[in-house]
C-alpha cells in the first residue's frame, strides 16, 4: 500500500501537504492543480500493475473526452478523475493520443477544431452538446451516462443496485430509523439538475419494507460542507428520534457528516452507523474509519475506453451498455 510519503515524492510536494489534502482541510491554501495532481498519484498507486505493451509510434489514432466537469469541479470529485485516470492510462497502453475537453464557453468549439477518431463523453453534458458531437463523430461512448436508444456504446454504475445492497445490509444489521443524505447532479453552464437514482432507490426501498420518514432525508450537494449542513440539520430536527444509520451519496458528504454527528457529542457506529459511496483512498484512515461502497469508477474508464476502440477498428455493428461493478468495504462505521 503506497505511503503518504510515496505520493508526496511524485506529486513534488511535502508529506504534510498531501496528508492535509487527502483528509479535506478546508484551511490549506494550495491550487486545484495541486490537488488534482495529489488525487492523481494516489490513486495511480492503487492501480494493478499491468505489462506495458510495444507500442508503434506511427498510424497514431486520437480521440476526445468531452468532460461535463469543469476543471474545479473535478479536483473535488475523485470519482471522476479515476474515471480521467482509466481512460488515460488504456490509452497509454494502446499508443492512443487524447485531448480532455472540459466544459466551459470553449467546449463545443475545441470539438469541431480537431478531426478526432472517436469521443468518450464523460457524464450528463446538454443535449446540444451531444448533438453536435454525433453530427461530427461516428465513434462515441457515453460514460457514466446511458444512451437510452442503444445507438452508441454506453458504460455505467448501477447506483440503484448499490443502494438496494448497502440499505438491505443496514436492515440487517438491525436498523429501521435509516437516514439519507444525498445530492443532485446539475450539468454545468446550463445549470440542469438530475434526479440522482441513489434517491430514487432509498424512497421506494424505504417504502417498500414500511420504513420510510421524511425526517430522516436531506438532499444537498456532493461536498463535504453540505454534508455537514445537512446532518446538522437531521440531528437537532430529530433530537428525541435520531436515526441509528444514516446512509451518504458519497464519501465527501458522509466527510461532513461524520464530523456533525461528533461535534454532537454522538459516537459512530453506537449512536449512528454511517455508510457511503466511492472508496476514495483515505476513508480507511478517518476515524472512524468509513464504510463505503467501492466503485471500480478506473475501470469504468478503461472499460469506456476499449469500447471506443473496438469501434475505430470496426469490430462489431451492435452496441453494448456495460455496468461496473461494486464491492460493500465494511469497516469501524457501519
Amino acid at each position: 500500500m503506497p505511503t503518504i510519503r510515496d505520493i508526496a515524492k511524485l506529486a513534488n510536494v511535502s508529506p504534510a501537504t498531501v496528508s492535509r489534502v487527502l483528509n479535506n482541510d478546508e484551511t490549506l491554501n494550495v491550487t486545484n492543480e495541486t490537488k488534482r495532481r495529489i488525487f492523481e498519484v494516489a490513486e495511480k498507486l492503487s492501480y494493478t500493475k499491468h505489462k506495458h505493451s510495444k507500442r508503434s509510434k506511427s498510424n497514431v489514432k486520437r480521440i476526445a473526452v468531452a468532460h461535463w466537469y469543469t476543471v474545479e469541479q473535478e479536483v473535488n470529485d475523485p470519482y471522476f478523475i479515476s474515471i480521467r485516470m482509466g481512460i488515460q492510462h488504456e490509452c497509454t497502453e494502446n499508443n492512443i493520443a487524447f485531448d480532455i475537453l472540459y466544459n466551459d464557453d470553449s467546449l463545443e468549439y475545441n470539438l469541431s477544431k480537431k478531426n478526432y477518431h472517436g469521443v468518450i463523453i464523460l457524464g450528463r453534458l446538454p443535449q446540444e452538446t451531444i448533438d453536435l458531437i454525433e453530427s461530427l463523430f461516428d465513434n462515441i461512448v457515453f460514460a457514466h451516462n446511458v444512451d437510452t436508444r442503444f445507438a452508441y456504446d454506453s458504460v455505467q454504475t448501477d447506483f440503484r443496485a448499490l443502494t438496494k445492497d448497502v440499505l438491505h445490509y443496514l436492515m440487517e444489521q438491525g436498523h429501521r430509523k435509516i437516514g439519507y443524505i444525498g445530492g443532485q447532479e446539475i450539468t454545468p453552464i446550463t445549470l440542469e439538475r438530475h434526479v440522482d437514482p441513489r434517491e430514487l432507490e432509498y424512497q421506494e426501498t424505504m417504502y417498500r419494507s414500511n420504513l420510510y420518514d421524511s425526517k430522516y432525508y436531506k438532499i444537498g450537494e456532493y461536498s463535504i460542507e453540505s454534508g455537514y449542513r445537512l446532518a446538522n440539520e437531521l440531528i437537532q430536527e430529530t433530537i428525541h428520534d435520531l436515526p441509528t444509520a444514516i446512509f451518504c451519496g458519497n464519501d465527501s458528504i458522509a466527510i461532513g457528516a461524520t464530523r456533525a454527528i461528533q461535534e454532537h457529542g454522538l459516537q459512530i457506529p453506537k449512536d449512528i452507523a454511517i455508510f457511503s459511496v466511492n472508496d476514495i483512498p483515505t476513508l480507511e484512515y478517518t476515524s472512524p474509519s468509513l464504510s463505503t461502497v467501492k466503485i471500480y469508477s478506473e475501470f469504468l474508464g478503461v472499460t469506456a475506453t476499449k469500447l471506443l476502440i473496438e469501434q475505430m477498428n470496426n469490430e462489431r455493428e451492435l452496441s453494448v451498455r456495460v455496468i461496473i461493478p461494486y464491492d460493500l468495504i465494511l469497516r469501524e462505521s457501519a
